[in-house]
C-alpha cells in the first residue's frame, strides 16, 4: 500500500516485465476500453483508501465517551503541533461504511471511532515520542500499535490553513476560546475584518455579527475567485445570506438558492422577507457519518441551544443548494427545505468554489446541552478547518530514488503547483542523510553510511509567499552493501514530440538488463522498455532509450537494474516538464490505487474530444472496453468495475483523439 513501510534485509523489487509488451500492444492496437464520465470536482466526502500502518504507530482514540475537552479537543492541538512544528504527517482514518458513531477500525481489541488520527512509527523519533507524552499529560488518549494493521485513510494531514477570525462584531473571543480548548496557539489565526481579506487567507471564521453588503461583500470574491473557505455561526448566517449587491446580481447566499429565513423581523435586508421561530423543533437527525466534518461522538445539536439564531431554514421560495450537506437537521420542513443546525458544502452549488459551513448557536463552548455536546460541536469546527487545510494547501511533490546503497548519492527534486510564489524550500533527513543544497528545489541527497539495512525519512518543506507551508516525505530504503551498478548519470529530454533518455554506468557487476519505467504523478510507474546491460564491466558505458509516446504533460522516468539472479534495484528518476500550452494533461490519478470497485483519473483538456481507456491484464488480454467524451477543461474520468476484474495487477492505457497516450499500473484489491 502507498506510504506503507516495511523493511526487509536487502529489499529488492520483482518486476512484471510482461507489462512492457502489454504497453506496446496497447499502443499498436488502438483498441481501448473505458468506463468514464465527466464529473464536477466535489470534495465533500474524502475518498478513503486502505493503507498499511506499522507496528509501533501511535493511535489517537477519538471515540471515548463522554467527550471532554481533554480527550476530544486536545488531539487537535497535538495534530497542529506535529504538522506545523515537526513536519510529521498525521493519518485521518474514517470508515466509508460506518453509521453514526460506528467503528472506523479495530486494533488490539480496541474499536476506534469518531475519525481516528494516527502518527506512523516511521516518524516517531525520541523527540516526537516526548511530544506525544506531553500531549498525553494534556488529556490526549492513545495507544501504540502492537502489530501492523490496515486502516481506511481519508487523507494525510500535512498542512494547516491560514485563518482569519472576524473582529468586526467584537466577538472574536468566542472562537479564540475554541482554540484555547484545543491547545492550539494564537499564532494559528489572525484577527481582522472582511475588508482585510487577501489571497493569502484560506478561511474566514465569523462567530457572530451583523453582515451587510458594504462590510461583507469581500466574501463573494473570497470564495469564487480565491476559492477560500467560510465558517459562520449564530445570526450572522441568515444576515449574511441576505446580503445583496444593490447594483448587481451578487448575493452572499452561499448554501441556498435565494437566502435563509431571517432570525428576526426586518433584520436581514430587503432580499429576505421571511423569519423563523427562535427554537428548533425536534426530532434531530444526523447524516453523512463518513464525512470529515461529522467526525465527533454523540450529539452536537444541544450546543446550539443558545443565542439569537440556533438553526437555519431556506426561504419558502427557495431551497438548500444541491451540494449543501445538512449534517444535523431539525424536525421542521422536508428536504430540500428542512431546518438544519449544521450545514456545509461548496459555495453557490459550485464544487470549484471554496466552501461555507454554518453552525447554529452563539457560543459552542457555553451553549446548551452537556459538556460532551459542546465538545462535539467544537470538533465539527476543527474538522472543517482540517479539511480546509487539505483543500487549500500548497501542492508539493518530491521525487528521488528511494532504494539506495550506503553512502550513495541521488538527485532529489520537488515540484510545487499551487499557492502563491515565490517559494522557499527546506530539505531534511531524519537519519543522517545530507543534501548538497538543502534550500534548493532540486538538489543531491547522499544516504548516510550504515552497517545494516535501514530506512531514512526525507522531507521537503515548502513555504509560499503568504506563509502557507506544506511538506512531502519519502521513505528511503538504504542497504549496507554496494549496488551492482555504479551510475554516473541519468537524463531525459523532450524533443520533437518524443523523450530521449540516456545514462552512463561507471562499473557493472552481474548486470543482466536495465528497465525504464514511466509515471505521470511520480508515484505510480509502469515499465515501458528494457535495455541489455554489460554483465560485468569496469569501464564506463553509455546507454540510450526513446519514449515515442510521452504525452504532453509532466512525466517521470525511472531507471532500474536487474541482476542475473532476477533481483532488481532502483537506480535513478528523471523529471521531464510538459509541453507549454499543450493539453490534454493528466493532473492526478489513478486514485485510489489499489482499488476495490472504482478508480478515477483526472485530466485537463483544451477542447471537447473523445478518449478511450483500456484495462489490460499482465498477459496482454484486453479486459474491459468502453468509450466516453472529454469536455474542454477539467475532467474526472471514473472507471467502475462491474465485477469483471479479479484481484491482481493491470495496466490502464488512456488514448485521446490527438493520439496522446497515458499509461499506468493499477492494482485491483
Amino acid at each position: 500500500m502507498r506510504n506503507s513501510v516495511r523493511l526487509e534485509p536487502r529489499q529488492r523489487i520483482k518486476f512484471n516485465y510482461i507489462l512492457v509488451g502489454v504497453y506496446s500492444f496497447a499502443l499498436l492496437s488502438g483498441i481501448f476500453a473505458i468506463v468514464m464520465h465527466t464529473l464536477k470536482m466535489e470534495e465533500s466526502k474524502a475518498s478513503t483508501a486502505m493503507e498499511n500502518i506499522s507496528s509501533g504507530s501511535y493511535i489517537i482514540n477519538m471515540g471515548i465517551t463522554p467527550q471532554t475537552i481533554a480527550n476530544g479537543l486536545k488531539p487537535y492541538g497535538l495534530i497542529y503541533d506535529m504538522v506545523k512544528n515537526h513536519n510529521v504527517p498525521v493519518k485521518w482514518a474514517i470508515s466509508e461504511t460506518k453509521s453514526k458513531d460506528g467503528v472506523d477500525f479495530t486494533h488490539n481489541s480496541v474499536s476506534y471511532r469518531g475519525g481516528t488520527f494516527i502518527i506512523q512509527k516511521e516518524f516517531i523519533t525520541p523527540s516526537i515520542a516526548a511530544r506525544i507524552a506531553f500531549w498525553e499529560t494534556q488529556g490526549v488518549t492513545g495507544q501504540y500499535s502492537v502489530s501492523a494493521f490496515a486502516v481506511p485513510v481519508a487523507f494525510t494531514i500535512t498542512a494547516m490553513p491560514i485563518v482569519m477570525i472576524d473582529s468586526l462584531s467584537g466577538n472574536q473571543d468566542i472562537l479564540k476560546t475554541y482554540y484555547t480548548n484545543a491547545g492550539i496557539p494564537n499564532d494559528a489565526y489572525t484577527i481582522g475584518t472582511p475588508a482585510q481579506l487577501t489571497a493569502c487567507f484560506d478561511v474566514w471564521s465569523n462567530p457572530h455579527g451583523d453582515p451587510t453588503w458594504p462590510t461583507h461583500s469581500y466574501l463573494y470574491d473570497f470564495v469564487t475567485v480565491q476559492k477560500s473557505w467560510i465558517w459562520a455561526q449564530c445570526h450572522s448566517v441568515s444576515m449574511m445570506e441576505g446580503c445583496k449587491n444593490p447594483s448587481g446580481p451578487q448575493q452572499l447566499n452561499f448554501l441556498t438558492s435565494n437566502g435563509l429565513k431571517c432570525w428576526g423581523s426586518n433584520k436581514c435586508g430587503p432580499a429576505i422577507t421571511e423569519t423563523h421561530v427562535k427554537s428548533p423543533a425536534s426530532p434531530y437527525s444526523y447524516f453523512y457519518p463518513n464525512d470529515p466534518v461529522m467526525q465527533f461522538m454523540g450529539n452536537a445539536h444541544n450546543a446550539s441551544l443558545g443565542g439569537s439564531e440556533q438553526w437555519f431554514q431556506p426561504m419558502s421560495t427557495g431551497q438548500w443548494s444541491g451540494t449543501a450537506r445538512r449534517g444535523i437537521t431539525t424536525g421542521t420542513g422536508t428536504t430540500p427545505k428542512e431546518g438544519t443546525v449544521l450545514v456545509y458544502g461548496p459555495a453557490f452549488n459550485n464544487p470549484a468554489n471554496g466552501w461555507a459551513m454554518y453552525q447554529g448557536g452563539h457560543d459552542l463552548n457555553t451553549g446548551g446541552g452537556s459538556a460532551s455536546d459542546r465538545v462535539s460541536a467544537q470538533r465539527a469546527y476543527f474538522n472543517y478547518i482540517l479539511q480546509a487545510g487539505n483543500a487549500k494547501k500548497v501542492n508539493v511533490t518530491a521525487n528521488m530514488n528511494t532504494y539506495l546503497s550506503t553512502g550513495q548519492s541521488t538527485s532529489a527534486l520537488s515540484v510545487t503547483t499551487s499557492g502563491t510564489p515565490p517559494y522557499t524550500y527546506q530539505w531534511s533527513s531524519q537519519n543522517g542523510g545530507s543534501f548538497q543544497d538543502p534550500t534548493a528545489a532540486t538538489t543531491m541527497y547522499t544516504a548516510p553510511v550504515v552497517t545494516s539495512d535501514t530506512i531514512d525519512v526525507v522531507r521537503v518543506r515548502v513555504t509560499d509567499q503568504c506563509g502557507r507551508t506544506n511538506f512531502h516525505y519519502l521513505i528511503v530504503y538504504i542497504t549496507s552493501s554496494p549496488l551492482p551498478v555504479d551510475l554516473l548519470s541519468f537524463n531525459a529530454q523532450r524533443k520533437n514530440g518524443k523523450v530521449f533518455i540516456d545514462w552512463t554506468s561507471a562499473t557493472e557487476i552481474n548486470n543482466d538488463y536495465y528497465t525504464i519505467a514511466k509515471s505521470f504523478d511520480g508515484e505510480q510507474f509502469v515499465n515501458i522498455g528494457t535495455v541489455i546491460g554489460q554483465g560485468n564491466s569496469s569501464v564506463s558505458t553509455d546507454y540510450t532509450f526513446t519514449d515515442h509516446y510521452p504525452g504532453n504533460g509532466l512525466v517521470y522516468y525511472r531507471l532500474s537494474q536487474t541482476d542475473y539472479d532476477g533481483s532488481t534495484e532502483m537506480l535513478r528518476t528523471a523529471r521531464v516538464a510538459g509541453e507549454k500550452n499543450k493539453t490534454p494533461e493528466i493532473t492526478r490519478g489513478p486514485v485510489p490505487n489499489p482499488f476495490k470497485d472504482s478508480f478515477s483519473v483526472e485530466i485537463r483538456s483544451d477542447k471537447d474530444q473523445p478518449a478511450n481507456l483500456s484495462i489490460f491484464s499482465t498477459d496482454g488480454k484486453l479486459c474491459v472496453k468502453k468509450s466516453y467524451f472529454l469536455k474542454g477543461g477539467h475532467n474526472r474520468i471514473s472507471f467502475v468495475d462491474e465485477q469483471l476484474l479479479e484481484e491482481g495487477i493491470y495496466l490502464w492505457v488512456l488514448k485521446t483523439k490527438d493520439e496522446q497516450y497515458y499509461t499506468g499500473k493499477i492494482i485491483k484489491d
